[in-house]
C-alpha cells in the first residue's frame, strides 16, 4: 500500500509538471486572464484524476484459459509462491517507503496546520476589529501593515481607515467579487499534498499574477489612468512583505503587472494555443493505461459503465456463509479420491445440491465447460487481473464469453468431477497466482 501511495504522488507530480510547463511556454504571456485562471485551476484536478486512467477506463478480456489436472496443483507449487514471497519480504525488511512516507506526511501536516493557522488568526484578527458593512463585503479595521482581502473582508491598517486610495480599495473589491480567496485556498491546500514538487511553488505565483492582472484590468476599466495606478503600485514597494495565503497587493509580481497592464491585447487567434492541452491530456491519459492483449481473445474490451472495478467479493453459494466452508485455503492434505498430498488451492462450501452459483464480481465468462476431475468448471476474468473458478457444478446457466455482473447465478452446486459430496470449490487468482478467497469475502 505504501508503494502504491508514493508511486501516485509521483506520477501526480509528474502530469502536473508537464501541464504547467506546458502553459508557461504557450499560455502565460497571453492577455486572456479568465481563460488563464481557469487552465491553472484545472491542472491541479486533472493531474490528480489522470493516474488513474487505467481504473477509469477499465477493461476485461477473456483469454483461452488453460486448466490444470485437478490434482496438479500441489503442495510444492504453491509453497514455491509463497517462499518467493517471503524471500521478496526479507529482502524488505528495511522498509524505505515507509520511511519516506513518514517523512512526506510529516511536512504534509506542517503545511497543513499553516493553513489551519493562517485562518483561525485572521478570524481571530477579525473577531477583535471594528467591522464596518459594506454592500456585498466588510471592511475591517484592524492592527494590519497593510490593505489585503479575504473572502469577504478587506483588512485595512486602522490608522488609514479614513484616508486610504480608492483604487487600491476597488483592487481588493475586484478579488471579492472574483473570489479569488477560494483559488489561493484550493492551491494551497494541493501544495499541502505536492509540496516536493518545485514547480508548485512557481504554480502559486502564476496564479496569484492572473489575480492581480484581473483586478488591475478591473480598477483600469473604472476609467483610471493607466500611469497614475502604475504610480500607486510603485509606491507598494515599501509595503513590508505580505502573507502569501491571504494578500494580492504585493511586490514580488509587479514588474509583471505593469508590463500586462501596457501590453497589446492577444489576438483571439491565440485563444487556438489552449487546444495544445487537449492532445497532451489524452497522451497523458493513454501513458497511465494498461494496454490491451491483444493475443488468445474472445473481445479486447467491454463498455466501462458496464463493469464496477472491485475484487471478487460476494459469497459464492446463494444462502450460505463462512459457517458452510469445509475445507480452506492452504490446508494440507491427502485428497481421499487422490491418496496423495495436496495443497488446497481454494476454498469448499457445503450446500445441496442444485443450489444456485453466483458470480463474486462483474466479468466474463472464459470458461464453461466439464473439465475431468473438476467436473462442470466455470472461470470468469474480472478487471484488474482477477479470476475466479467454481468447480463441480450441477449444470451451467451460463456460457462462455457471457458478461455477467455480480451477484448473477452462473450455474449450480454439484458433485461432479472428483468429489465425494455437494459442494462447490471456490478459488480466486490474482494475476495468475492463487490468492485466499476469504481475503476478499464481504
Amino acid at each position: 500500500m505504501s508503494n502504491v501511495i508514493l508511486l501516485y504522488l509521483i506520477q501526480a507530480a509528474a502530469v502536473f509538471s508537464v501541464l504547467y510547463l506546458l502553459y508557461r511556454l504557450f499560455l502565460d504571456k497571453l492577455t486572456f486572464h479568465s481563460i488563464n485562471r481557469l487552465v491553472l485551476l484545472l491542472l491541479l484536478p486533472i493531474s490528480v484524476i489522470i493516474p488513474f486512467s487505467d481504473n477509469l477506463f477499465p477493461y476485461v478480456a477473456s483469454k483461452i484459459i488453460v486448466v490444470p489436472l485437478f490434482e496438479q496443483v500441489t503442495f510444492e507449487t504453491i509453497n514455491q509462491q509463497l517462499q518467493g514471497t517471503e524471500i521478496a519480504l526479507a529482502a524488505n525488511t528495511f522498509n524505505y517507503t515507509a520511511i519516506i512516507l513518514t517523512i512526506y506526511w510529516l511536512i504534509f501536516s506542517i503545511y497543513f496546520i499553516r493553513i489551519l493557522l493562517n485562518a483561525i488568526q485572521l478570524l481571530a484578527l477579525r473577531h477583535k476589529s471594528v467591522i464596518i458593512q459594506k454592500n456585498g463585503y466588510q471592511i475591517v479595521a484592524a492592527n494590519v501593515p497593510q490593505i489585503f482581502s479575504y473572502f469577504k473582508w478587506i483588512f485595512i491598517p486602522k490608522y488609514k481607515l479614513d484616508d486610504y486610495d480608492s483604487n487600491i480599495l476597488e483592487h481588493e473589491k475586484i478579488h471579492i467579487q472574483l473570489k479569488h480567496s477560494w483559488d489561493v485556498m484550493l492551491s494551497e491546500i494541493y501544495i499541502a499534498f505536492f509540496w516536493f514538487n518545485p514547480l508548485i511553488y512557481f504554480y502559486r505565483k502564476s496564479l496569484k499574477s492572473v489575480h492581480e492582472f484581473q483586478a488591475d484590468k478591473g480598477v483600469l476599466q473604472n476609467g483610471v489612468k493607466t500611469s497614475q495606478y502604475m504610480q500607486l503600485l510603485m509606491q507598494s514597494l515599501e509595503i513590508q512583505k505580505p502573507n502569501n495565503l491571504y494578500n494580492y497587493f504585493n511586490q514580488p509580481i509587479l514588474k509583471k503587472r505593469i508590463i500586462m497592464m501596457t501590453k497589446t491585447k492577444s489576438n483571439h487567434f491565440s485563444k487556438l494555443s489552449y487546444l495544445l492541452l487537449l492532445p497532451v491530456c489524452v497522451l497523458l491519459i493513454s501513458a497511465f493505461s494498461k494496454p490491451i492483449p491483444q493475443v488468445n481473445t474472445f473481445i479486447n474490451t467491454l463498455e466501462v459503465s458496464e463493469f464496477i472495478i472491485n475484487p471478487p467479493s460476494l459469497f459464492p453459494v446463494q444462502y450460505a456463509t463462512k459457517e458452510n466452508i469445509t475445507a480452506y485455503f492452504g490446508e494440507e492434505g491427502k485428497h481421499p479420491k487422490a491418496n496423495k498430498g495436496i495443497i488446497h488451492t481454494g476454498i469448499d462450501i457445503r450446500a445441496n445440491k442444485g443450489t444456485p452459483v453466483l458470480a463474486t464480481a462483474d466479468g466474463l465468462i472464459s470458461k464453461a465447460a466439464m473439465k475431468g476431475e473438476w467436473g462442470n468448471l466455470i472461470v470468469i476474468t474480472h478487471t484488474d487481473g482477477y479470476e475466479t473458478w467454481y468447480a463441480h457444478l450441477s449444470g451451467f446457466k451460463a456460457i462462455e464469453k457471457q458478461e455477467v455482473k455480480k451477484g448473477d447465478v452462473i450455474g449450480y452446486v454439484g458433485n461432479t468431477g472428483r468429489s465425494t459430496g455437494p459442494h462447490l470449490h471456490y478459488e480466486v487468482k490474482h494475476n495468475g497466482v492463487h490468492v485466499n478467497p476469504l481475503d476478499y469475502l464481504e
